[in-house]
C-alpha cells in the first residue's frame, strides 16, 4: 500500500487567492523563552490552500463545512489526466472511459507542475471543468470533484454568474481545490478528504490523501 499526499503545505509565502491573506503561525508559548511548552496562533482563511467548498460558499442557507457527508469525502476515486486544450467539457467526459459507478474524480491538468515552484505567482490562466462538465458529474451521480488549483471556476468571461460552483454545489456535490497532483499516476484510488470541522463554515483546510493499493 503507499499513500500520496496531494495535500499543499500552508505557510506564510503560499500562493492565495488575490485579496486573501496568506496563512500566519505566529508564537505564542515557547520552551526557549522558559515556556513549559511551544504554543502556537494559527490564522488562515477557510479557502487557503487545500481546501473544500460545502454548499454555502455559493449558495446562501446552503449546507456547511461541519456538516459535510463523510460517505462522499471517503471512498473509492479516479484521478483523471487532462491536458488541454481549454477546459474539462462535458463532450470531454462522456468519452474518458471512467470506470463504472465512479463517484469520485480528481482532474490532474498542467496545474500541478506549477506547484513545484513555491515562488510562483497565482495566475488566472489555470486549467479546470467548465460548465458543462459541470452538469455532466451531478447528472452522472458525482459526489466530489477535486481540482489541482485554488478554484474550480474558469476565469474569464465562463466565470459570469459562476455556473459551475453553483451547480455542482446546488446537487450537494463537493468540491476540492487547491490539490497537488504532481506525482500521482492517473488511475484509481482510496480517497480520504478530511477538513477541519468549522462551525456553520462557508469552506475548510482539508488534509487530503490518495491510498494506492
Amino acid at each position: 500500500m503507499k499513500i500520496h499526499d496531494v495535500s499543499l503545505v500552508l505557510r506564510r509565502d503560499m500562493v492565495t487567492w488575490p485579496g486573501e491573506p496568506a496563512p500566519r503561525i505566529e508564537p505564542l508559548r515557547r520552551i526557549a523563552k522558559g515556556d513549559t511548552a511551544n504554543v502556537s496562533v494559527v490564522t488562515i482563511s477557510d479557502h487557503a490552500g487545500t481546501h473544500v467548498d460545502p454548499p454555502l460558499h455559493f449558495i446562501e442557507g446552503g449546507n456547511t463545512a461541519d456538516k459535510l457527508p463523510l460517505d462522499a469525502l471517503i471512498g473509492p476515486c479516479v484521478v483523471v489526466a487532462f491536458d488541454g486544450p481549454g477546459h474539462v467539457s462535458g463532450e470531454w467526459l462522456a468519452h474518458a472511459e471512467l470506470p463504472a459507478r465512479t463517484e469520485r474524480i480528481l482532474f490532474k491538468t498542467p496545474n500541478s507542475a506549477g506547484w513545484g515552484d513555491p515562488k510562483a505567482a497565482f495566475t488566472r490562466e489555470f486549467t479546470t471543468i467548465n460548465a458543462s462538465a459541470a452538469r455532466w458529474c451531478v447528472e452522472h451521480g458525482i459526489k466530489v470533484v477535486g481540482v489541482d488549483y485554488l478554484s474550480i471556476e474558469p476565469q474569464g468571461p465562463e466565470k459570469a454568474g459562476y455556473p459551475v460552483h453553483k451547480t455542482l454545489l446546488a446537487a450537494d456535490v463537493v468540491i476540492i481545490e487547491g490539490l497537488d497532483l504532481r506525482s500521482v499516476v492517473p488511475g484509481q484510488y482510496e480517497l480520504v478528504c478530511a477538513p477541519i470541522k468549522l462551525l456553520n463554515g462557508d469552506g475548510a483546510p482539508a488534509r487530503v490523501f490518495l491510498i494506492e493499493r
